[in-house]
């Protein structure tokens, strides 16, 4: 991911994100850019970006802050293709576990993290701020 896909990136980031705004989310998404160069990933086609993951990692244990594509993209592999580059990335940092926090809006998304082998091991109510529960899932790196 590059500064210049941010625009594009936060537009995105509505997806994953249905409590956010783009303009507060876009500064998120550069202060993760800069904290975790290594960690920040775009799918593209044609130049065009169409989907994104991120992270941000915490000793051993990784949190997927987003995974998110263009909804005429989605269920083409561009998301797991982008999981997967990002678990690449988490093994060769050392990262044990990695944690996905999903807005329970987005909860359709939770059959996909069980494809990767994720699984929920609690909620947080209000974690996203009043009425703005999330699912937790984890997966085990190796």
């Amino acid at each position: 991911m590059r500064r210049s896909d941010l625009d594009t990136v936060s537009e995105l980031a509505m997806l994953a994100n249905p409590f956010a705004t783009k303009e507060k989310y876009r500064e998120h998404l550069l202060d993760e850019l800069e904290e975790n160069p290594d960690l920040s990933f775009v799918g593209a086609k044609n130049g065009k970006v169409i989907g994104y993951v991120q992270v941000e990692v915490h000793n051993d244990q990784a949190v997927l802050e987003d995974i998110a594509v263009a909804k005429e993209y989605q269920r083409k592999g561009i998301g797991k293709r982008l999981l997967n580059k990002e678990l690449k990335a988490l093994k060769r940092k050392g990262a044990g576990t990695i944690l996905a926090e999903v807005h329970y809006k987005c909860a359709p998304a939770i059959p996909f993290y069980y494809k990767h082998n994720f699984r929920i091991i609690g909620f947080v109510q209000d974690y996203f701020g009043v009425g703005h529960d999330t699912i937790i899932l984890k997966l085990l790196l190796q």
